[in-house]
């Protein structure tokens, strides 16, 4: 061990560092920002605090700090100074994940529903349902939206068609994976495939060019996965 942070006064649930800095957030409702000068000279350079419940995710840019609550809400600060500088509200129950990325927020709740946010405005661009269940991880790349919820289920979203005001809502959802029996906690994906985890005690990988599409009315073909039981 190189290192101990002793600040939060309550659980750590998310941190995120890159270039130098590190955000973290805390049941106890804060989110600390830390210079990272070396692995054994880390300084608290800000508290930011503003939410009315646990901070449950965090993400940052050079530009923004973003945060998001049980409290339903999710808050904007400014990178360099830590200055607060707007709260997005519309979600009808607590945030339980979140990615920021260019001027684009996405988040997940346990309303059931993901919500696209222009940062710079505050603006909520779309809101996506389908989902039965808390919406408990988030994705998304240049094309897509990929989530994963309580409800067992992991959808792909087309991103450019929910950034479209005009796109009909049923066309938004390009596919919906359905193997995991239990939770979904977390996943990630890339060009090639969806790698995702569950409360059912798997590790699924999927083959992301070969996924059926939402319309189709065939059979499934066999989907590449990988169980990792007890």
């Amino acid at each position: 061990m190189v290192n101990t942070l002793i600040h939060h006064c309550e659980a750590v649930l998310h941190l995120r560092f890159n270039n130098g800095m590190m955000v973290t957030c805390s049941k106890d409702r804060s989110i600390a920002v830390w210079d990272m000068v070396a692995p054994r000279e880390i300084n608290l350079r800000r508290v930011l605090v503003g939410h009315r419940a646990a901070v449950n995710v965090v993400d940052f840019d050079e530009r923004y700090v973003v945060s998001a609550s049980g409290d339903r809400t999710i808050k904007v600060w400014g990178t360099p100074n830590c200055e607060f500088v707007r709260t997005l509200n519309g979600h009808k129950r607590g945030i339980a994940c979140l990615q920021y990325r260019d001027r684009l927020v996405v988040s997940g709740s346990s309303d059931n529903t993901i919500r696209l946010w222009d940062i710079e405005c505050g603006a909520c661009l779309r809101v996506l349902e389908g989902h039965e269940e808390l919406v408990r991880c988030i994705r998304f790349d240049t094309k897509r939206i990929v989530s994963g919820a309580y409800d067992g289920k992991i959808k792909v979203w087309d991103l450019a068609a929910a950034l479209d005001p005009r796109a009909p809502a049923g066309t938004l959802c390009l596919r919906t994976l359905v193997e995991h029996s239990g939770r979904v906690f977390r996943l990630q994906f890339d060009d090639f495939q969806i790698v995702s985890s569950s409360h059912d005690d798997t590790i699924l990988i999927w083959d992301f060019l070969h996924l059926p599409s939402e319309a189709a009315s065939s059979p499934l073909p066999p989907r590449t996965y990988t169980y990792v039981n007890k």
